[in-house]
């Protein structure tokens, strides 16, 4: 259960960090739908209060990310799991991750700290230092360097997470389930997604993300009945503001059956305002 545990919060992260970090190709993009009718007779008022379609607010927020250098986000999430093994054998699990994370793009820097909390179980802290080719973890009051065997596939996957191509142009392959709405000082993007668009839509962020082949072989796995995305984006700015990720889904490997119901808020904040992560003597001490 652990396994699992472990590669749906991974898979959620993918979606989460696709907020704050673009380096797409914008020209790739498609053109915002009714740029060609004209705005005369529009009042003032009426073209600033116009909700931008999503392609606009792709173009909009791809532009505004293009150069930011640093961020921070904080993420929640909150699985129940359960468990069934034949006919007499069912077990229940609730799991609570908190996840907090500096990040600083290029050279990639990260500092996260993480809590996770599961029932039964003994909370666990680790803290964690990231570079682009070396991981210092904390685990109570070790310090201890990754192996570097061990260390590559893992810094190979987040930096495709911070620099994928094309992030929010995932929202295009559900375009039909999208809704874009206002709520105070920001935009919404809503998807709603179910049955086979929510599978290739999992399938499409974790492709883009850098999973593995046993990611993908447990994907394939996977029956995802419903996935709903809920992003913010500044109206001011175009920076991502926050995401709400809700996914129901089963699988069965080896005889069990394993369904759970995850929900995930992440925000984002500090734009640029990341200036340096240093690594501390005793975490860099623990490779020597």
């Amino acid at each position: 259960m652990k396994k699992w545990t472990t590669l749906i919060i991974g898979a959620l992260l993918a979606v989460s960090m696709t907020a704050c970090s673009s380096d797409a190709d914008n020209s790739t993009a498609t053109p915002p739908a009714g740029n060609e009718t004209s705005n005369e007779g529009n009042t003032t008022a009426e073209q600033e209060t116009k909700i931008p379609t999503l392609d606009e607010l792709i173009e909009k927020t791809n532009a505004a990310t293009k150069d930011m250098k640093s961020f921070t986000t904080e993420a929640n999430i909150d699985q129940n799991l359960k468990l069934v093994a034949g006919e007499q054998l069912s077990q229940d699990q609730q799991v609570k991750t908190s996840l907090k994370m500096d990040i600083i793009k290029d050279p990639m820097m990260i500092y996260q700290e993480m809590k996770m909390e599961m029932s039964g179980q003994e909370a666990q802290n680790v803290k964690q230092y990231i570079t682009s080719d070396k991981i210092y973890s904390q685990v109570g009051e070790q310090w201890v360097k990754i192996p570097d065997e061990q260390t590559k596939p893992l810094i190979e996957q987040m930096k495709a997470s911070m620099n994928p191509e094309g992030e929010l142009e995932q929202f295009k392959k559900i375009a039909e389930d999208t809704k874009i709405t206002e709520e105070g000082d920001n935009y919404v993007i809503n998807a709603d997604v179910s049955g086979d668009n929510v599978k290739e839509l999992a399938k499409a962020v974790m492709e883009q993300n850098g999973s593995d082949a046993q990611t993908q072989a447990m994907l394939d796995q996977m029956n995802i009945t419903s996935m709903k995305m809920k992003y913010m984006i500044n109206k001011e700015t175009y920076l991502p503001a926050s995401t709400d990720v809700n996914m129901v889904m089963d699988m069965e490997q080896e005889g069990q059956k394993i369904s759970m119901d995850m929900k995930m808020t992440s925000t984002f904040s500090n734009h640029n305002g990341v200036k340096e992560i240093k690594i501390p003597q005793e975490a860099l001490d623990s490779a020597k």
